[in-house]
């Protein structure tokens, strides 16, 4: 793998759980809305999730999660199913 996949993408270079009251989309509960804040995974995962809307800067609403089965989130008016793997990938924030 080259080396600048397994840093990440540009979108998600340095993400860590404990900057900025980051936390991992599994980890969040339902009926919030939160803001991404990054995404820590390679060019793939971050293209893949750019295609589904999902990218830093974006709110979405978390009809289904925290409870380590497939996390449901309302995006753009959409609604995706993400497995525990990708939403541990995903970072959020909470939107005041």
């Amino acid at each position: 793998m080259p080396n600048d996949m397994k840093q990440g993408c540009g979108c998600c270079k340095g993400m860590r759980a404990s900057v900025s009251g980051q936390v991992p989309l599994r980890d969040v509960k339902s009926g919030k809305r939160f803001r991404v804040a990054g995404i820590r995974g390679g060019r793939h995962l971050c293209a893949r999730m750019a295609a589904m809307g999902i990218y830093p800067g974006v709110e979405m609403e978390i009809l289904c999660g925290g409870c380590g089965c497939p996390c449901l989130v309302r995006v753009h008016g959409g609604t995706l199913s993400l497995g525990e793997g990708v939403s541990d990938k995903i970072f959020v924030t909470a939107v005041a």
